[in-house]
């Protein structure tokens, strides 16, 4: 995964996926939102995060991936007026913001990669989409890293009108994560979020669609700490050979901060920023079918 933070005017590139995917394999036609649509039975998916995905069968689908993180910043943060906490000084910014290490110099650009995690990524359809009234799948994600832990669980819904032209997808997702401190002792924290989007495909090959994000951070796993809202388009082309989709989200001015720490440090008129989110955010996904 690629992250990176640009002054003012996009603060966060959040992720590029490069697939070469088997042929009649499922494709992506949202960036953020996940479909019940699977890798068929005896198939396969390479991503360039190096993710081997396989069909165990129609209805089941396993992935092992490694994931990659770097981070660019500079000059991304808003800084807060001194007199007015809670108010930005308009135009003045420093580097800071999501992923930048804590005491890092904010007049100074941030750069910085690291190998993550490994990943396995289970996917199992209860129901298809095009069998009964509505998609019903379960996902499960365990990542094992040297700084951090997760666990991930998804609940993926789908429903088509229109002969399949016309989709919406939600996702229920949470998340428990594990990152290990300084002192060599572990922080826990958990996360509850929800993503759905609906597509058209408006012409042949062509879809265009709207996707939305709402974000729960829980300190230690128990204390809601703030939500975060995002919203944007998606556009999504499949040809016979190969299929891409860009989405764009930007971060809405209704999140709440419930604890005093994100109240001081993360909100800025009704943003969440601090450490924890960022204003924009782009996905691209390619894929190549063989």
């Amino acid at each position: 995964m690629l992250c990176m933070a640009r002054m003012k005017f996009l603060s966060a590139l959040a992720a590029f996926l490069f697939c070469v995917s088997s042929a009649n394999a499922h494709e992506a036609i949202f960036a953020w939102t996940y479909t019940t649509d699977l890798t068929p039975k005896g198939h396969g998916e390479f991503e360039f995060r190096e993710e081997l995905e396989y069909g165990v069968t129609d209805d089941f689908q396993i992935a092992l991936y490694l994931n990659h993180h770097y981070v660019y910043a500079n000059d991304d943060f808003p800084v807060a007026n001194p007199a007015h906490p809670k108010k930005r000084l308009p135009g003045v910014y420093e580097t800071g913001g999501e992923d930048v290490h804590a005491g890092h110099d904010p007049a100074t650009p941030f750069d910085s990669y690291h190998f993550e995690s490994v990943s396995f990524e289970s996917i199992y359809r209860l129901l298809s989409p095009y069998k009964a009234p509505i998609g019903l799948a379960l996902y499960f994600e365990p990542s094992v890293g040297d700084q951090e832990t997760e666990l991930e669980w998804k609940i993926l819904l789908q429903k088509n009108w229109l002969e399949d032209r016309l989709v919406w997808a939600l996702n229920i997702n949470y998340e428990l994560e594990f990152e290990k401190e300084e002192e060599g002792e572990w922080e826990r924290d958990g996360v509850f979020e929800w993503f759905t989007g609906i597509s058209y495909r408006f012409i042949s090959n062509w879809s265009a669609g709207l996707e939305f994000w709402n974000h729960h951070e829980f300190a230690d796993a128990t204390v809601h700490e703030h939500s975060a809202y995002f919203i944007g388009p998606t556009i999504h082309y499949g040809g016979e050979r190969w299929w891409a989709t860009i989405g764009f989200l930007h971060q809405l001015p209704i999140g709440q901060a419930f604890t005093q720490d994100n109240k001081e440090f993360a909100a800025h008129d009704g943003y969440i920023f601090g450490d924890e989110h960022e204003e924009y955010y782009v996905r691209l996904r390619v894929g190549f079918n063989f």
